[in-house]
């Protein structure tokens, strides 16, 4: 099936949650930059991350941005997205080799190192909502778990997967977020517990067959009568254009400008979330300096 995202309540309402299977976005986005295994188990995990909090915004022209800045290897990573399941993202060094733990696991806190995890909410009004908290574990998941209690007062549990094969290659990419509501009781919360518990890897299960739908039906809400109440597609997409980019090289200034046309160069801009080239020619920073 293609990649979607799901958004449900418990039939007592008791429990929110969303789910996704963002495996070909994952496989497009390791793709078009190159990763390494390594660099696409951590973009995996934050383009789940960042689908899921993005489908619970309000307007399809609220803006989700989620920040990692660390120390290790990876040198950062940054995803945006809409409601609407488009997303994009890069790491910044793509190709760093596979770090493996000593169980021969993918060592995705080696990658990542001690940092900060931000969420940036661009829901139209004067200021963004902006919340960010240390990275304590290291796997993303386990961090915006503790992101959403802390910021947000929100009991929530974070799981996120991504399979790769012996070469590095994407097989499986996914998530799920449950949050309790206010009333949630006792009984809900100690259910729940068991049934992560018993719970095997995520996308292991995803590589077994089953739908996210049935991953939180039988497994994750087993019990708690999950109900789906909206299903979007997922996609990567980058909004980058030439006239976009065109904005950005006036801020080179007009002797920057002025030196490239002297000296009869093109300019070249690369977008960091798609890697597409744009070039512009002598007439078009012409235009741009009569412009600024």
């Amino acid at each position: 099936m293609a990649d979607r995202i799901i958004r449900g309540i418990t039939k007592k309402k008791f429990v929110r949650f969303f789910a996704v299977d963002s495996t070909e976005t994952t496989k497009y986005t390791s793709q078009i930059h190159n990763l390494s295994g390594t660099t696409s188990v951590i973009m995996g995990r934050l383009l789940s991350a960042g689908l899921m909090i993005a489908f619970d915004m309000k307007s399809s022209t609220d803006l989700l941005t989620l920040k990692l800045q660390c120390e290790g290897p990876i040198g950062g990573a940054l995803v945006t997205a809409n409601n609407k399941g488009e997303i994009k993202g890069y790491i910044n060094n793509p190709q760093i080799k596979l770090l493996f733990s000593s169980e021969k696991i993918i060592d995705v806190k080696a990658a990542i190192g001690k940092g900060l995890i931000t969420i940036i909410k661009d829901l139209g009004l004067k200021n963004p909502y902006i919340g960010n908290v240390k990275l304590i574990y290291g796997t993303i998941a386990r961090d915006l778990t503790h992101y959403f209690v802390k910021s947000e007062q929100i009991p929530s549990s974070v799981g996120l997967g991504v399979l790769t094969n012996e070469k590095g290659e994407v097989r499986q990419s996914g998530g799920f977020i449950i949050q309790l509501m206010p009333d949630a009781p006792e009984e809900v919360i100690s259910k729940i517990e068991t049934n992560l518990n018993k719970f095997p890897h995520l996308t292991d299960v995803m590589d077994m067959d089953y739908k996210i739908e049935e991953i939180m039906n039988d497994f994750i809400l087993k019990g708690l009568q999950p109900e789906i109440k909206k299903t979007i597609p997922a996609k990567f997409r980058c909004d980058c254009s030439k006239e976009k980019f065109k904005k950005g090289l006036k801020l080179l200034g007009k002797e920057e400008l002025e030196k490239a046309i002297s000296e009869k160069e093109k300019l070249e801009t690369v977008c960091h979330f798609c890697n597409k080239k744009y070039m512009y020619d002598e007439n078009e920073i012409l235009k741009i300096l009569t412009e600024i």
